[in-house]
């Protein structure tokens, strides 16, 4: 179970949100959804660990693996996307025979061997899916995982989340799009 309780965040004395609490429990997707500058980025690096300097309380498992994706992909643009995906310390112990049936799924397997630097905006969110997929985290936070995909993609990042839902897993994920889907959302407009 992860646990919000009066999460606060200011920055430059000024709260980007406040008086946040919300309870998640397993097997399930969150939604986070607002205005730029309403705190999505923000909350998703407080509950990964990557910001420390918040009010209130933030508690889950310690036992919880978590897998934080930002907002740029965060890729070696030296390094192809097979080694992204291979040096990826998110991913201990994995194989080549699973990060290249993971490029398949995302066609991306002609490209394997190519530099990040030379890969479309797309491709590279691709790599970054690859390594959601291969993943074996009990918690995933993701910023903005469908910028960037074409309809097959982001159809296949939906199946994705009913495998690792399935599996057990949490997902909390951001986004512009309000439409209208399954997922609950956390409107971060109503915490400002």
């Amino acid at each position: 179970m992860l646990k919000t309780a009066n999460l606060s965040y200011k920055f430059d004395d000024k709260y980007i949100f406040s008086n946040l609490s919300f309870e998640f429990a397993n097997d399930s997707v969150f939604k986070l959804v607002g205005d730029n500058g309403s705190g999505k980025s923000t909350l998703l690096k407080i509950l990964s660990g990557i910001y420390k300097n918040y009010e209130g309380k933030v508690s889950f498992s310690e036992d919880d693996l978590v897998f934080y994706s930002g907002h740029k992909t965060g890729l070696k643009n030296n390094l192809s996307a097979r080694e992204n995906i291979y040096f990826d310390i998110r991913l201990p112990e994995i194989s080549h025979s699973q990060i290249n049936s993971a490029l398949k799924q995302l066609d991306l397997i002609d490209y394997s061997d190519v530099q990040s630097a030379y890969l479309s905006e797309g491709q590279k969110r691709k790599i970054n899916i690859a390594s959601f997929m291969l993943s074996k985290a009990d918690l995933y936070l993701l910023d903005e995982p469908f910028n960037n995909l074409d309809r097959k993609t982001s159809d296949l990042l939906l199946e994705i989340f009913d495998v690792k839902i399935n599996a057990g897993a949490k997902i909390i994920f951001s986004s512009h799009d309000r439409s209208n889907d399954d997922f609950p959302l956390i409107d971060m407009n109503l915490f400002n």
